[in-house]
This record gives C-alpha cells, structure tokens and sequence, in this order.
C-alpha cells in the first residue's frame, strides 16, 4: 500500500464505517497533505516563520497545488478503488501508516524550533 493509498484510503474506510458521507475524506486528506508538505518545509528549509500572512499565503499555495495534482477527485477515486483492494486487516493499519512520517517530522521541526531557543 502506498502512503497516498493509504491517507486517501484512510480517510474513506474511517468515514464509511461510522457512516458518514466519504467524500469528505478527500478535503481532510488534502488538508492532512498540505500540513505534513509545510512542516517537512520548515523542518528542511529551518527558516523561523511566524504565523503571518505569509504563512496564509503559503498554506493556501500548497493547498490548491495538492488540490490541483494529487487531490483531485480522478486521483481520490483511483486510490479509493485501489485501497478497498487490500484485506481489512491492511486497512486497519493505515492509519498509522500515514501518522507516523507525519510526527517524525513534526518532531524534528520541535527540537529544531526548541533548540533555536538556546
């Protein structure tokens, strides 16, 4: 299963088992993108942004770029296809699958601010 398999894929099984509407699960996975794609930015790049309008500017330039190309609804629909595939079990696993890059870096941008503190 790859990464976007199973954040897109996530989002749907979650929202279908408790019944809810699973095309929802491709903004939230496209907002989930757009902050893991900013905070490796900042772990990688290590330039102190504040939460200014820039910081605005450069969420929503993220946002509509994943929007655009890897979050469109042909693409949300491919790997929902391709994640209802896998056996459950699989699918119970994606979940962390997804979290786990995501709080390595958002970690690493931790120690990196906390240690510019010093």
């Amino acid at each position: 299963m790859t990464y976007l398999e199973a954040l897109y894929g996530s989002q749907y099984y979650d929202l279908t088992k408790s019944g809810r509407n699973p095309e929802s699960g491709r903004m939230t996975a496209n907002l989930f993108l757009t902050a893991f794609i900013i905070i490796s930015l900042f772990l990688l790049i290590a330039l102190p942004m504040s939460f200014s309008s820039a910081f605005e500017t450069l969420m929503a330039v993220i946002y509509f770029v994943i929007f655009y190309t890897i979050g469109t609804k042909k693409n949300y629909d491919a790997y929902i296809e391709s994640f209802n595939k896998y056996p459950t079990e699989e699918k119970e696993k994606a979940t962390m699958k997804i979290l786990k890059p995501f709080f390595i870096v958002l970690g690493g941008f931790f120690l990196l601010a906390m240690s510019s503190l010093f």
